[in-house]
C-alpha cells in the first residue's frame, strides 16, 4: 500500500539546493585558502587548523582565488532564491506544521538516538518526521538563512552596513560564516547516516514522494514498481542534466581579453549583472565605520608593490598628471595637493585576500581636489581611471566611487608623509573597495564614459569590487 510523503516541490528544493551547497562550499575554500588563519588553539597550542595544506592540494585549492569568489558569487544566488522558495513552499502548503520542533521534540530526539544506537528498543511515535528529524530539517533552514545573512555582512560590509552591525561586527560575521560551512559537513554526514539507518523505504520517500506500509505482496505490485521506475528515472536524468551544466560552465572559455580578462565567459557575465544589482544599492550615506587614532595599527601591512616597485625612483620629480581631454592635461605637485583642505580617515581597510587593518590615512578629499581645479564636468562622466607613473598598475573606478565622501588622494600615515613602499608621494585611498582598487603612486587621472583597465579585473577579478 502507497502513503504520500513528500510532495514534487519538497523533494526537488532538497535535491537541487545539495549540489549548490556543495559548490558554495568549494568556491568558498578556494576563497578560505587565501587567508587561512582559523585554528583551535589553547594555551598557545594549536590543536586544530583549518585546513591541513594536503586538503588544499588533494582539492586544487591553491592560487585560485578570482575563480572561487566568481564561483560563489554566481551560486550565492540559486542557493538564496532555492531557499526562498522552499521556505514560502512550506508556509503557503502548511509543510510547515509537520516540520517545526513541538514542545516534545528535544526529549523525543534523545529517544529516537537511543533507538538508532540499539540501546533503546522501542521507537517513539512519530508522524511524518520524527522529532530527531523535525529539529535537524528546522536548523537547516536556519543555518541556510545564516549563511545568507552573514554572507552579504561580510560581502557588503558598507551598503548593508546595519546587517553586519546586527552580525555582531565584520570580524564575527565572517567566524559565523566559516562555522556554518563546518556545521554543513557535520550536517551532511549525519544526515547521511541518519538515511541509511531508514532504510530504503526512507530513502525511495525522498526520491519518489511516497513510502510502501510493510505488506508482502509490496514488491510485486506493479503501480509501486513503475512510480518508482519514473521517479528514479527523473531524478538520474536530472542529476544527469546538473553534471553537464556543471562540466558546461566549468569548461567554459575564458572571456576574450579586452577591459577584463582571465574568467570563464559564465561568470564574468554573472559578475558584471552581480555589480548592476549592488551599484543601485549604493549610497554616499553608506559610510565605513571610522575608529580613533589609537586603534591604528602601527606597522601597516604591505601586501604588494606592483607598478611602484621603482627602485631609484625619485619622489621630488613627481607629478600628478590630469588628463581633461584627449589636448588638454595639467600636473600638480604634492604641495599644490597638500595646500588643499585635509582630510583624516581611520578605517577598516580589506583586502580582496580575506585580511584587514585599521589604518590611520590622510589626504585631500577627492571631491575636493575636482571642485578646487573645475573638473566637474569630468566628474560627471561614468568612470575614473588612475595608474602609476611608469603605467605598472592601473585601476578602474565607477563615479559613485570615486566622489564618495570618503575617497581621499593620501600623502600622509600615521600623521607621517608616505614610505615608498606605501605609494609616495600619493596614493588613492577608497575605503568602500576592496584593497585592490587602492592604487599605490598615483601618476595619471584620467576620465571616460567607458571602463578604463584594471589591473586585477585582468587577472579575472570583478572589475567593481565593491564592499
Amino acid at each position: 500500500m502507497i502513503k504520500e510523503k513528500h510532495s514534487l516541490a519538497m523533494r526537488w528544493t532538497h535535491w537541487v539546493n545539495f549540489p549548490i551547497l556543495f559548490i558554495m562550499i568549494w568556491s568558498g575554500l578556494l576563497i578560505y585558502w587565501a587567508n587561512d588563519h582559523y585554528t583551535i588553539t589553547l594555551f598557545g597550542h594549536t590543536f586544530v587548523r583549518f585546513f591541513p595544506k594536503w586538503i588544499y592540494d588533494l582539492l586544487h585549492i591553491p592560487y585560485r582565488l578570482a575563480e572561487g569568489m566568481a564561483f560563489h558569487f554566481l551560486f550565492m544566488w540559486f542557493f538564496t532564491l532555492n531557499g526562498i522558495f522552499y521556505v514560502l513552499y512550506t508556509l503557503i502548503s502548511g509543510e510547515w506544521k509537520a516540520l517545526l520542533p513541538q514542545r516534545n521534540s528535544f526529549r523525543e530526539a534523545w529517544q529516537v538516538l537511543l533507538h538508532d544506537l540499539h540501546i533503546r528498543s522501542t521507537a517513539p511515535p512519530q508522524d511524518k518526521y520524527n522529532a530527531a528529524q523535525r529539529i535537524s530539517y528546522t536548523a537547516i533552514v536556519l543555518m541556510g538563512f545564516g549563511s545568507v545573512l552573514t554572507g552579504l555582512a561580510i560581502y557588503k560590509p558598507v551598503q548593508f552596513y546595519w546587517l553586519t552591525w546586527l552580525c555582531g561586527g565584520y570580524h564575527l560575521a565572517r567566524i559565523l560564516h566559516f562555522s556554518l560551512t563546518i556545521d554543513y559537513l557535520l550536517f551532511f554526514v549525519i544526515h547521511v547516516v541518519q538515511v541509511t539507518l531508514a532504510g530504503w523505504n526512507n530513502f525511495r520517500s525522498a526520491v519518489a514522494g511516497f513510502e510502501v506500509t510493510p505488506q508482502a505482496d509490496n514488491a510485486a505490485d506493479p503501480k509501486i514498481n513503475r512510480r518508482s521506475f519514473i521517479a528514479f528515472g527523473t531524478f538520474f536524468a536530472g542529476g544527469l542534466a546538473a553534471y553537464g551544466g556543471w562540466k558546461w560552465l566549468y569548461n567554459s572559455p575564458a572571456e576574450t581579453p579586452s577591459i577584463t580578462a582571465a574568467a570563464r565567459k559564465p561568470l564574468r557575465r554573472a559578475l558584471n549583472q552581480t555589480e548592476l544589482v549592488f551599484r543601485r544599492l549604493f549610497s554616499d550615506n553608506h559610510t565605513v565605520k571610522t575608529y580613533p587614532k589609537a586603534m591604528a595599527a602601527k606597522k601597516v601591512r604591505v601586501n604588494s608593490n606592483i607598478g611602484s616597485d621603482d627602485a631609484d625612483y625619485n619622489t621630488a620629480n613627481w607629478k600628478l598628471s590630469v588628463v581633461k581631454s584627449r589636448t588638454e592635461t595639467f600636473d600638480i605637485g604634492i604641495e599644490e595637493i597638500r595646500s588643499l583642505p585635509k582630510t583624516e580617515i581611520i578605517f577598516d581597510f580589506k583586502c580582496v585576500e580575506g585580511w584587514d587593518q585599521i589604518q590611520h590615512w590622510a589626504g585631500v578629499k577627492f571631491t575636493d581636489l575636482i571642485a578646487h581645479y573645475h573638473l566637474n564636468e569630468q566628474a560627471l562622466m561614468d568612470y575614473v581611471g588612475l595608474q602609476t607613473p611608469n603605467g605598472g598598475y592601473y585601476v578602474g573606478l565607477d563615479r559613485d566611487s570615486a566622489m564618495h565622501p570618503q575617497t581621499i588622494l593620501a600623502y600622509e600615515m600615521n600623521d607621517q608623509p608616505l614610505t615608498m613602499e606605501h605609494g609616495a608621494p600619493l596614493r588613492l585611498i577608497v575605503p568602500v573597495k576592496y584593497g585592490i582598487k587602492n592604487l599605490k603612486r598615483i601618476g595619471t587621472i584620467t576620465f571616460s564614459n567607458q571602463r578604463p583597465r584594471d589591473y586585477w579585473a585582468e587577472q579575472g577579478y570583478d572589475y567593481y569590487s565593491g564592499l
